[in-house]
């Protein structure tokens, strides 16, 4: 095992930032790269991809200040959801832990700006260009951070084995996100090493809900990144959707309250009614992009006929918990369709009861009219 207070030895390396956020809605593939001024393929799945350039980037820890190189990109997907891609070219000489400190202590400056002042900007950029192609009156202003550390060449040189064994816990501590002093308990260091997607035994790419660890992949890297920000965007797509629907649910309770309220004449000509309508037509358009597209994002069958990416999908999509966050917006769906339906018998019964004293007073008005004076 490593000595107490020895780190992995950083070479040369990449330290990656994965911002999601939300573009305002969807917009298909031909309207983005023209507006991109990118050429992209007509796949749903994948992103344009948006490249800033190269700017210059500051790692700074409690005793290594180190200026880099990075490689500034935004990938903006269809769907609606848009990725800010931060690669660093970590400097020879830091370690591990100097990274995992950085990362902590908002240490990580890019272009002069610290990192999340530089990615908000890079933001506003994205969503400025897309304002006139997207129906949106607020975004949604959460993003969601995702890390990865990408080693080329370390010391000492193990093999993956060898790096579980001796820097299990370090590794464990990026996977997990934190820089506390805690010490991990040997299920969690278990645990975290087991999420391992690479496909040869020379490779590593383990994977967490929090961050990646990554040695080799070389010669695949770049299609597991994809796969990486896809899961990555469909998890925060949902975010997105599940604001949206909470939004609805509030206009439709007030709508029914508004309509408890109201008169019988008003309950037959308010906006009340029409206003439900509205937002259940809302919830039923993601409904329906849900079923017509996220879907099959969801599905590795329909990505890829390739076995070894179809597992490694399949993986990301559950460590990311992506299908937890589609059941809660499918269950507040299907609340607010209940919800919707309720109202409707509720409506439907009170004009039918209305229907019926109309009929009433007619008859009894033609039985009095003729009625000998």
């Amino acid at each position: 095992m490593a000595q107490t207070g020895e780190s992995l030895a950083i070479v040369k390396g990449k330290l990656c930032f994965f911002v999601a956020f939300d573009t305002g809605g969807e917009v298909d593939k031909a309207t983005l790269s023209n507006v991109f001024k990118v050429q992209a393929g007509p796949e749903y799945n994948k992103p344009v991809e948006v490249t800033f350039g190269a700017v210059t980037g500051l790692i700074v820890s409690e005793e290594t200040n180190k200026i880099c190189g990075v490689l500034s990109q935004a990938d903006v997907f269809a769907m609606g959801v848009g990725i800010i891609r931060l690669e660093f070219d970590i400097p020879e000489g830091m370690t591990v832990q100097d990274i995992i400190l950085a990362m902590h202590v908002n240490g990580v400056f890019v272009d002069g700006l610290d990192l999340n002042s530089y990615v908000s900007r890079k933001i506003g950029e994205v969503r400025e260009q897309l304002r006139g192609y997207v129906r949106v009156k607020a975004y949604f202003a959460p993003t969601r951070k995702y890390s990865m550390l990408k080693l080329d060449k370390y010391t000492p040189p193990l093999d993956p084995a060898g790096l579980k064994a001796q820097y299990g816990e370090e590794i464990t501590r990026f996977l997990s996100g934190e820089s506390s002093p805690r010490r991990l308990h040997g299920k969690e260091i278990a645990d975290k090493l087991s999420h391992d997607i690479s496909y040869y035994d020379e490779d590593l790419f383990l994977v967490s809900y929090e961050a990646a660890f990554v040695k080799g992949c070389d010669d695949y890297f770049n299609e597991l990144r994809l796969y990486l920000e896809l899961a990555q965007a469909l998890a925060f797509l949902y975010h997105v959707y599940d604001w949206r629907i909470d939004a609805e649910i509030s206009q439709a309770f007030k709508a029914i309250k508004d309509y408890q309220s109201m008169s019988l004449i008003g309950q037959l000509f308010g906006q009340s009614s029409r206003r439900l309508e509205k937002a259940l037509l809302k919830v039923s358009e993601i409904k329906l992009d849900i079923l017509d597209n996220l879907e099959d994002l969801m599905n590795p069958l329909k990505l890829t006929s390739d076995w070894y990416y179809q597992g490694a999908y399949d993986h990301l999509i559950r460590i990311l918990k992506v299908k937890e966050y589609e059941n809660v917006v499918t269950q507040k769906i299907d609340a607010l369709e209940d919800l919707y339906s309720t109202a409707q018998e509720l409506s439907y019964s009170k004009t039918l009861l209305i229907a019926e004293v109309v009929v009433i007073l007619l008859i009894a008005f033609e039985v009095i009219a003729f009625l000998p004076h």
